[in-house]
């Protein structure tokens, strides 16, 4: 077992920083969905958060494994209930319905095979042995568990209905889990352990300036949200400018915590995390 893996498993449990911040970013976004009647906006911004928990673990391999497991488990339940409210309110299609059903059923074998600590990347965070697994459907192919979520996601796009509204959301989930792939075949041990140099000196230097970070941050969210509403709308409202912007810094406030929390120690806070 490797030194970072040994202090990772020793680590001691923190409190659920990200897990409460999305979970209150999320209820945000259900409730201002509600009120404004904006069931696009709240769909879009809820179902994506597990994909960057599951990048940040695996490319900079600094969190322990119960953390993500916690975490990833969460975020993707609400992913799966935004996608479900979508593709339930659309005519059922038969063939649709089989090939997501069918993509999902091969992601859950593939993942019981696995079990679950090497499904969230137990050998990349908590250097479990490696493994050779040959039981079905590991035996048919190398990544049942993303090819089965591709399959799935896809498989929504069947559905004409769906699909003439929500096509972004299937396409991008789909692109997404082909991400993860690539990402699982070309970040090796050497490469994740300078991006865990990297991450740890880029929390150095936000740490510096905590307070003008965290602006900077909430600035660039809410620029960038604001942006997008404005080209999505031929005349938006102010208030929907302020909502926009209102969303685009809690996203980008909630996406930068996760990476702080996932993110090694600064250099100079050894031994005392930053975050709780």
């Amino acid at each position: 077992m490797s030194a970072a893996s040994l202090e990772l498993a020793s680590t001691p449990a923190r409190q659920p920083v990200v897990l409460v911040s999305t979970i209150g970013l999320e209820l945000m976004l259900s409730v201002e969905a509600l009120l404004r009647g904006r069931l696009p906006l709240a769909v879009y911004a809820l179902s994506f958060w597990h994909y960057l928990l599951y990048g940040l673990a695996f490319c900079i391999g600094a969190v322990p494994l119960r953390e993500l497991k916690r975490d990833a488990l969460a975020t993707k339940a609400v992913a799966l209930t935004a996608l479900g409210i979508a593709y339930l309110g659309a005519p059922v299609d038969a063939v649709s319905v089989t090939v997501v059903g069918g993509g999902f059923l091969l992601n859950a074998l593939g993942a019981r095979s696995l079990g679950p600590d090497r499904t969230y990347y137990g050998r990349e965070l908590a250097a479990l042995p490696l493994r050779r697994v040959t039981s079905f459907p590991y035996s048919w192919m190398s990544h049942p568990m993303l090819v089965g979520n591709m399959a799935a996601f896809a498989g929504t796009l069947l559905n004409a209905d769906f699909r003439r509204r929500w096509w972004p959301l299937a396409s991008a989930h789909v692109g997404l889990n082909l991400g993860l792939l690539l990402m699982e075949q070309s970040v090796t041990p050497r490469l994740r352990a300078q991006l865990r140099g990297l991450a740890a000196s880029a929390v150095a230097v936000a740490l510096r300036a905590p307070i003008a970070t965290a602006i900077f941050v909430a600035a660039a969210g809410a620029a960038s949200s604001s942006a997008l509403g404005w080209a999505g709308s031929q005349t938006p409202s102010p208030g929907d400018l302020v909502v926009s912007a209102v969303v685009g810094a809690g996203i980008a406030g909630n996406a930068a915590l996760a990476f702080f929390c996932y993110s090694p120690p600064a250099p100079a806070q050894r031994g005392r995390r930053p975050m709780p």
